[in-house]
């Protein structure tokens, strides 16, 4: 063969050679490409859902707290408007008690009042159980008790200003105080709490 058609052959087949090496080559980065293209898409996606779902975790963890803090706030509110309640009910019991106070001062200057001492008396010297006994009273009822006349009793004048009577033995140990801030106060907490419970009427 002559050298030089030899030599165009040659220069021919190196030249398809490359073609065929550069097709393929593209080709493959081709394939390699849109794999990768893919496997982009693929992890994408994956990491967006990954994502989200942390960020729905994120967001109902934050809305477990919100309502935890919710019910914390509204449990306080409430606690504290009972709190502020039951203070403003107790001041107006108290005020309640006091008028009483103020009237039982009042109670004096009724016409039933003599009889209410009688009474106080007669429940004094029960209580004691004694055949004679001292009856102190208030200097304020002296109109009234000097016209009474109770079996066994010994009538002595106090300076106290409150009503009612204290009863005691003669030999003074046994002492039954009759006056109305003790029966108030033997009574107070059970009408407080008659009253904190409403079980009153106006």
């Amino acid at each position: 063969m002559d050298k030089k058609l030899y030599s165009k052959v040659k220069i021919e087949d190196a030249e398809e050679i490359c073609r065929r090496i550069t097709e393929d080559a593209a080709s493959q980065a081709d394939v390699m490409l849109t794999g990768a293209k893919k496997e982009k898409a693929r992890i994408l996606e994956e990491a967006n859902l990954e994502a989200e779902t942390k960020k729905k975790e994120i967001l109902k963890r934050n809305e477990l707290e919100i309502d935890k803090i919710r019910q914390k706030i509204f449990s306080t509110l409430n606690l504290e408007k009972k709190k502020l309640f039951l203070e403003e009910k107790g001041r107006f019991i108290e005020t309640i008690l006091e008028k009483v106070t103020e009237t039982a001062m009042e109670f004096r200057k009724d016409p039933g009042y003599g009889t209410f001492l009688e009474k106080a008396i007669a429940e004094g010297i029960a209580v004691l159980g004694e055949a004679e006994v001292e009856v102190i009273y208030s200097s304020l009822d002296e109109k009234i008790i000097k016209d009474m006349q109770v079996k066994g009793a010994q009538f002595k004048k106090s300076d106290f200003k409150d009503t009612g009577v204290i009863v005691q033995s003669k030999d003074f140990r046994l002492i039954y105080d009759n006056r109305f801030s003790a029966r108030f106060k033997r009574l107070h907490d059970e009408i407080y709490m008659e009253l904190l419970r409403g079980n009153f009427r106006c």
